[in-house]
């Protein structure tokens, strides 16, 4: 379903996706709206030492600052790992308090996706159709790093557009 503003046009979008994996954090940032969207650019920047955790709380803050001041998204989508082990705490899951607080702070919605949401039916699609390839189909390939991770970032993303 199509937002629209005032005068009867579709409301535009900018949303931005994350997911963090193993001492990665990937961004994808589209435009548009879920029929229409347009990828503006994607990033995988690697962590710092994992094992020195309130380093790493810092570097993602200012890593999700700086992203936020410079994209400007009006909504947010990350993707969760459910049942972290000990260690994914520090590299996942903490950081995503960091990015709610900056939602938070920013008046910016944030929207967080369980594994078991990523299905078609987000995109109008059949349930079980295989979002990846949609992702290739849609988008084309934008190597370096256009992967299942990379994709994952792009689709919460796009789950928030209008």
């Amino acid at each position: 379903m199509v937002a629209f503003d005032k005068r009867g046009y579709p409301h535009f979008m900018k949303t931005i996706g994350f997911h963090l994996a193993k001492e990665q954090l990937r961004y994808s940032v589209l435009e548009g709206t879920k029929i229409a969207p347009k990828l503006v650019t994607k990033d995988r920047l690697v962590t710092i030492d994992p094992d020195d955790v309130p380093a790493l709380m810092d570097w993602f803050d200012t890593q999700f600052r700086e992203i936020l001041e410079q994209h400007k998204p009006e909504r947010i989508g990350y993707r969760l790992t459910l049942e972290p082990k000990k260690e994914q705490l520090f590299t996942s899951e903490f950081p995503y308090g960091i990015l709610n607080l900056l939602a938070h702070r920013n008046g910016l919605p944030i929207t967080a996706y369980s594994p078991q949401a990523f299905v078609g039916s987000k995109l109008a699609l059949a349930k079980k159709a295989d979002l990846q390839e949609h992702c290739d189909s849609v988008f084309g390939s934008h190597p370096p790093y256009w992967d299942k991770n990379q994709k994952y970032s792009l689709l919460v993303a796009w789950f928030e557009l209008p």
